[in-house]
């Protein structure tokens, strides 16, 4: 992008007076201990089902019964996380205002990666179990792959789910870029519908007793309406009602912040220290979604989103222009100020890190006394730095930037539990809000732990990418 900023003329007093915060996030009683016990029962409940049903006296018949009672098991277990997965990722409000999309989504990540090993032994112990029935191994696989009845989609969906577990594996993500993976990602779906036809005609639990089968359907297909609904509601009402660039303004040499308008923005509700997903609407770029932190509390005015250029869609995001159109997910997130409580904040962040910090020192009372460390490799990298200087000096707080090998934190690492209790008074009795790089932040919270910050007052969006 070029070095010419684009803003809104200024507006009238009368204008400017208008301009109020959204209304802030609804509260939930919902724990994420919760969540975890709810999972666990439903697990227990399908196990004592399959063990009433026969599961539990086909272990101890022979070989080939117990081969057939462990693909059962393994079959109905794959078909759980598989769900649990899907639940996990619709964005339901009330999981997200609890739990926060970040852990929800990672949580999603690895119900999904235990879904693909079940599935490996669904099908490693299913083989042996049909073998003495179907004349050995090469007939029960041509059974499995299509001469048996819904045999075929369910081949076509396992296969699907299969290289959907593997494409996510952290190696193999890292090569391929994130729109290939969301595409194929999304192919899951069909996966997990097509297999579900062959549990109810050859699932011995489910094909022989009617109840049990009509429970089984009823949740699956409740399931994965909330999820496909629960999910794509929000794109298509996002894209249906979007915002439309109102500002663009060069902060850094690499970085921009957008600020996203309108009338529709009034039908959102968020606070300081959240994300929205961003999905420019402009020809080419319609089909690529990044989050992005909002660097300013969110109000009636608009969004503002601060964008540094790291390549592919976050690239095109940063090259908006005023009037584009926008579609807006969220916002999201739970790192809020409710998170200080009474307790003085400690900022820790680096890169495009500092942009939720920007939005959260609006919030906070004039006595709060925060204190900001920003690391960067040069202090002019650093976005809106005049205005968070100016926002802690407010609060009675404190900013040091810790730039280059010789950072304002002496020794070799600036977020050792030594450095940073002799840079951070009271240190130990601090809420902690980590941004920034992945590096960074385990850094900081392992300097944190050290130095005696208790695990519940540190704060950070885990990336789930």
């Amino acid at each position: 992008m070029n070095s010419t900023s684009f803003s809104l003329p200024a507006a009238p007093v009368a204008k400017l007076e208008q301009r109020r915060p959204l209304a802030r996030p609804s509260s939930t009683n919902l724990k994420a201990n919760d969540l975890v016990i709810v999972i666990v029962a439903i697990f227990a409940i399908v196990t004592a089902a399959w063990a009433m049903t026969g599961g539990w006296n086909q272990l101890s018949n022979g070989w080939s019964h117990a081969w057939r009672a462990a693909a059962s098991l393994t079959g109905l277990y794959t078909s759980l996380f598989g769900m649990v997965g899907l639940t996990l990722s619709a964005r339901l409000k009330t999981m997200e205002r609890a739990i926060g999309l970040d852990r929800l989504l990672i949580w999603h990540r690895i119900a999904g990666d235990t879904m693909g090993l079940l599935l490996a032994v669904h099908i490693f112990t299913a083989i042996p179990a049909e073998m003495p029935v179907r004349g050995g191994f090469i007939n029960t696989v041509l059974d499995f792959t299509g001469r048996e009845p819904y045999m075929a989609l369910t081949a076509i969906g396992s296969a699907l789910v299969a290289v959907v577990v593997v494409l996510s594996l952290k190696d193999i993500r890292n090569k391929v870029s994130y729109e290939t993976w969301y595409f194929v990602h999304l192919t899951v779906y069909f996966g997990l519908a097509a297999s579900f036809s062959h549990q109810i005609t050859l699932g011995s639990m489910l094909s022989n007793d009617r109840y049990v089968r009509l429970v089984w359907v009823g949740s699956s297909v409740a399931i994965f309406a909330t999820a496909l609904f629960g999910r794509w509601w929000k794109v298509f009402g996002s894209v249906a009602r979007p915002l439309h660039v109102r500002a663009v303004n060069k902060e850094t040499d690499d970085t921009v912040s957008v600020l996203l308008g309108g009338r529709n923005v009034l039908r959102l509700r968020g606070d300081a220290g959240q994300f929205v997903m961003i999905r420019s609407l402009v020809r080419g770029q319609w089909w690529k979604t990044n989050p992005y932190s909002l660097s300013a509390v969110p109000t009636t005015a608009g969004l503002r989103v601060t964008i540094k250029d790291r390549g592919d869609a976050s690239s095109a995001t940063r090259h908006l222009r005023v009037g584009d159109r926008v579609a807006v997910e969220g916002p999201y997130g739970v790192t809020t100020p409710e998170i200080f409580g009474d307790k003085r904040p400690l900022f820790i962040a680096g890169g495009v890190g500092v942009t939720p910090v920007c939005a959260l020192l609006q919030r906070l009372p004039s006595d709060s006394r925060p204190t900001v460390l920003l690391r960067a490799r040069h202090e002019n990298e650093v976005a809106h730095l005049a205005e968070i200087r100016a926002l802690a000096a407010r609060c009675g707080g404190e900013v040091f930037v810790l730039s280059g090998r010789t950072a304002a934190l002496k020794g070799k690492d600036p977020f050792s539990a030594k450095s940073l209790s002799r840079a951070v008074p009271e240190l130990s009795s601090r809420v902690a809000l980590v941004c920034g790089p992945t590096a960074l932040m385990f850094a900081a919270r392992k300097g944190l732990r050290e130095a005696g910050v208790s695990k519940d007052d540190i704060h950070m969006e885990m990336p789930w990418w």
